[in-house]
This record gives C-alpha cells, structure tokens and sequence, in this order.
C-alpha cells in the first residue's frame, strides 16, 4: 500500500508540473508600461496618409547622410510628391509597435554634422520628420482645404455652409437668418466675401454692404460636449431656408453626417483635453507667502487679478502654464504677505500649447528651482513623490496626446484649438 501510494504521489506531481507553467514574472506585481514613443512614431508616420498630404513622409533611403542639414531638411520638405509607404487607422488609447520617427527640431539639427562623421550606415528610422515642416505642412494643408473658407473655419471643426448667390447678397439681407441664430448654444458665425476676395463677419459690416459669397459656419463642439441634434437640425434647416429665399445655392462643407463628426469630436476633445499638475508641498517647515512670491516672480511668473500666478513667453496673450493655490484659494499680495502655504500646484492645459512638452520641462525645471529653494518637494496628484521615472512617464503621455492632435489636423496650441477647448 504504501509503495501503490507513493507511485500514484510521484504520476500526479508529474501530470501537475505538465499541466501547470509557473509564469516567468508577476505581470500584476511588475509597471505596467507604454511604449508611447512607438505610439508617437506610428502617428507621425500616418499624418501624411490622414491628411492626403503625401510631402510630410520622406523615405529615409530617398537622403543620404550628407544631406542632413538644415538647408537639405527645408529643401526636402518643398519637393513636389512623395507617396507615403504607410497609412494607419486612428488609434487613441492602445498603444502600437510601428517604425521609429525621428524628431528633427531646431536644436537637434545642429548635431546632424556629428551623424554624418560618424559615418553611420543607416539611419535608426525608417522615416525622417521634422516637426517644424509637419507643422508648417499641416497648416499648408488646411490652408488649401479652406481655400474658399474663412481663415478661421477650421474643417475639423466647424460645420460650414457656402451660399452662392446669382447677384450679391446685402447685409440687410442677411438679418433673417442671422435673427434665427440667436438661440443656438455652440458659437456659429456668418461670414461675406467682397469683391476683393476678402472675408468680413457680417454682423461687424456696415449696413447695405454687399457680398458675392456667404459662409454659415457653426462650431460642433466644445467642451461642454457635442451641438444638440436639434440645434443641429435647426442651423442646417435654417441655412437652406435663407439659400431658397435669396436665391442661392448651398454647399456644405465637409463629407459624412454632421452629428456623426460633432460625436467624434467630442470624443477626441475627451481624449486629449488633459490637465498636467504637479504639486509643491511644503518639507519640514512651511511655505512663507512673501518667500513664495518673490520666487515666482523672479523666475518671470506674474500675478493676476483672478488669484493665479501665470507664465507667459515671446509676447503671447495665452500662458503657458499657471500656478494656483491647491486649494483653489486665490493668491493676493496682502495674504501672501502675511500667510503662510501649505501646498501649490503648477498646471498645463496640454491643448492650448503649441509644444507641450518643450513648457512641461520649463515647468519641471521652474518648480524643482522653487521646491528647493522653499526646502519643499515635488509630488504627484496622489501626493507620492514626483522623482525622474515619473517625470518620463508624464512625457511619454504627452507625445501620444500630441500625435493624436497632430494626426486629427487640429494643432495643438493653434487658434482653433483654442477655441475648442474654451
């Protein structure tokens, strides 16, 4: 019995071990990462298959290491046609393994000569993009969709209607239609074309002013969420209604069902609206308020009427990033001189700056001067402590966000990205 036992022991530790793989690691135990530079590199890659704007791609094979300077860059970036070899569906939150892209930025250029005396034989991507030309070609592009639309329409976001009349239309004329526009919540905007070609909004004319084209162009979205359907309805039903009474023909703009696009555009705005925050706290001792404002005010923050220390640069009425009290409280002179702080907080609206991540390692590098110069330190909005890898981690999300905008035409920090997210 017990050599039976003893067998029937050892085939079932066997069949055990067989059936049975111990996993090679923890994956719940282990950080969970995103390769978002891949992420980044595979939109980049596909802006040029979005947009239809086969110039922003250029095959790595098609330069050789001597040109890659400043001048072959900019001249690479005004050749007629190249076709893009890749194009990519629209991915905003699983992460995806795709071909290197290469920031080429102003400052990185330089170091192009170092490359070539190397003598590096191939080039670690298989395409070359600089950010700049992706930039400039982008608004190249919608400039040419928008080719007989306001400047400042924007196709991804605006629902837009011409009317082409067979006389000019008066700005009397338009009264009508504008009165039936008041109680449309989105923002929407009439717009005429002169015989100069040139644009005016209707409602800042001069009475009888006469114009031989007409643009309707209603916003989709905002960050109050999607126009109503109804609303919708309305703006569509009145701007064909006005087209029959002055006798003009209206084209829509843009391709696909209205509400369906306004939907979408929620989504995206949901998807990269993000607000980037790191927090100051206090160490040992507390936060002197006079201390405080001397810092931030030498390190070029200024205080406003509304309570909020802002940053600006190179003349911009938009900050680029802002410093408030955690608790919401606002900052005045007289309570900062006399109070003492517990915790601050740095902020990004990653949406309205042009490179998010170039201000959020201004904003890093302003903050740690701060933090130790207040003995305080740095933490994250679940108040653990904010060191090197976590910083890493907050850039990496910040290239996904940025790709995504970049792949939807919509430029981060541009003026119909500030309005999007207003």
């Amino acid at each position: 019995v017990i050599a039976y036992n003893w067998l029937q022991e050892v085939k079932l530790r066997k069949d055990v071990n067989s059936e049975f793989i111990v996993p090679q690691k923890d994956v719940l135990a282990e950080d969970f990462y995103i390769d978002a530079d891949a992420y980044v590199d595979k939109e980049l890659a596909g802006v040029a298959e979005k947009i239809k704007h086969p110039e922003l791609v250029i095959p790595a094979n098609a330069i050789s290491e001597s040109q890659l300077s400043r001048a072959a860059i900019e001249s690479v970036a005004k050749e007629p046609v190249f076709e893009p070899t890749q194009s990519i569906e629209t991915a905003y939150e699983s992460p995806v393994v795709a071909p290197a892209v290469e920031y080429l930025t102003e400052n990185e250029l330089s170091q192009n000569q170092e490359i070539e005396d190397l003598g590096q034989e191939h080039i670690k991507s298989e395409f070359i993009v600089s950010e700049p030309i992706i930039q400039a070609a982008m608004h190249e592009k919608i400039q040419h969709m928008q080719a007989n639309l306001p400047e400042v329409t924007h196709p991804q976001i605006d629902l837009t209607a011409i009317l082409y009349a067979t006389k000019n239309i008066s700005s009397n004329d338009l009264s009508a239609l504008s009165a039936s526009f008041k109680d449309i919540g989105l923002p929407m905007t009439m717009y005429g074309l002169d015989n100069q070609n040139k644009w005016h909004i209707v409602s800042e004319s001069a009475a009888n002013t006469t114009f031989k084209q007409v643009a309707c162009s209603l916003q989709l979205a905002d960050r109050g969420g999607p126009i109503a359907k109804n609303l919708l309805n309305k703006f569509q039903f009145a701007v064909e209604d006005s087209g029959l009474e002055l006798n003009a023909h209206v084209e829509w703009q843009g391709s696909g069902d209205a509400m369906q696009r306004a939907i979408e555009l929620d989504q995206f705005c949901i998807e990269v609206d993000q607000l980037i925050s790191v927090h100051l706290v206090q160490g040992e001792s507390p936060i002197h308020g006079t201390k405080f404002k001397g810092l931030a005010e030498a390190n070029g923050m200024h205080l406003k009427d509304d309570g909020k220390f802002y940053y600006f640069t190179n003349g911009k009425e938009e900050p680029l990033f802002v410093l408030i009290d955690t608790n919401n409280l606002p900052f005045t002179a007289e309570n900062l001189r006399s109070n003492v702080l517990k915790s601050v907080t740095f902020q990004i609206e990653i949406p309205k700056v042009t490179n998010c991540e170039l201000v959020f390692n201004q904003m890093i590098v302003m903050a740690q001067k701060m933090a130790s110069s207040l003995n305080g330190r740095l933490v994250d909005d679940n108040q653990k402590a904010l060191g090197d890898l976590q910083i890493e981690k907050i850039r990496q999300q910040l290239k996904v966000i940025h790709a995504t905008m970049v792949a939807r035409g919509i430029m981060p920090g541009s003026p119909g990205s500030m309005r999007l997210f207003n």
